[in-house]
């Protein structure tokens, strides 16, 4: 009997922690396994990309991140696949690249910038 609490902390542990863990790791190598050209991906660095050719002898895939721009990568390196275009594509096609409040900030950072350049610190003088 005193080795119950051990044997329940250990079940608990099992059913919060490894075995969802072994079920999320489960469905990132069931989505590596099956990636098809044409799939928009975004990789464990953060890069967005589409899936030019998948190697099956190798474990590895070619990403266009750009127009003209493919990379080569290992399979684990998906994070996820992406249903959705990033933040710079739905900006380029609805045309509206900036709100009126991110032209009030930015006008605010060039006038603080253009004030720092005004200040001149000589390091080398000596009082």
């Amino acid at each position: 009997m005193e080795f119950l609490p051990f044997i329940v902390i250990i079940v608990l542990f099992y059913f919060l922690l490894i075995r969802p863990q072994q079920k999320r790791a489960k469905q990132a190598r069931e989505l590596q396994l099956n990636l098809q050209p044409g799939d928009r991906v975004m990789l464990t660095a953060g890069l967005y990309g589409t899936v030019a050719e998948v190697e099956e002898t190798t474990t590895n895939i070619k990403v266009e991140i750009a127009d003209g721009v493919v990379i080569q990568v290992v399979r684990q390196a998906v994070a996820q696949k992406v249903t959705e275009a990033p933040a710079e594509e739905i900006e380029e096609e609805t045309g509206d690249d900036e709100t009126g409040e991110e032209r009030e900030v930015e006008a605010a950072a060039d006038k603080t910038s253009a004030d720092a350049e005004n200040v001149i610190v000589d390091l080398d003088k000596k009082d």
